[in-house]
């Protein structure tokens, strides 16, 4: 698991894959396109479909200047929100990369991307035997984060339904790599 102090960059570096930024750098408001599902508008990927009043409240600070207050309100909500996933791992690399999965697809698609990367039944539901795998795994972090992100591809393809067609296509990819290699700066 962990440290307190992991915890937060990896929920910074969750809120850097997923923030909208303005000409000075400071988190933003963004209008979502139809196509996304979030919903009409987010901040840092908090959207209005999923957690509503959260988003609200980080727009109320937004508009009312106080983009630190809303940055940190972020990272602390991304943190919350992941922090049951973390409780499937020890090893804080492989926390990262579910962390990142259970913000974008949910604690259940989460779940369902490690099943598949530890080669069990993708049920979303992390019980004994998925722990067993897991622990067995995780004896080569490196090769179970490459296949977390080989079965968050499959898991798109198979599960949501997207492919190269997608207009989010090379954003997810981007974002799958980028969350690998900041797993990686995990490692120990």
């Amino acid at each position: 698991m962990s440290t307190p102090e992991q915890r937060q960059e990896m929920a910074k570096a969750i809120v850097n894959f997923e923030a909208r930024r303005d000409s000075n750098g400071r988190i933003a408001i963004y209008k979502l396109p139809p196509q996304d599902g979030g919903g009409k508008y987010e901040v840092a990927g908090i959207n209005d479909r999923y957690h509503k009043q959260v988003v609200d409240r980080l727009v109320a600070l937004i508009e009312n200047g106080e983009h630190e207050k809303a940055e940190q309100g972020a990272r602390d909500f991304i943190a919350e929100f992941t922090d049951g996933v973390a409780k499937w791992t020890t090893v804080p690399a492989v926390e990262f990369y579910v962390r990142d999965c259970a913000f974008n697809r949910g604690p259940k698609g989460s779940a369902r991307i490690l099943q598949r990367a530890v080669g069990v039944k993708d049920d979303g539901a992390v019980g004994d035997v998925t722990k067993a795998a897991l622990k067995l795994a995780e004896a080569n972090p490196k090769a179970l984060l490459t296949k977390l992100r080989e079965a968050r591809e499959r898991y798109e393809r198979d599960v949501v339904g997207r492919d190269e067609s997608s207009i989010f296509w090379k954003g997810l990819v981007n974002r799958w790599n980028n969350a690998l290699a900041i797993s990686e700066k995990f490692l120990t």
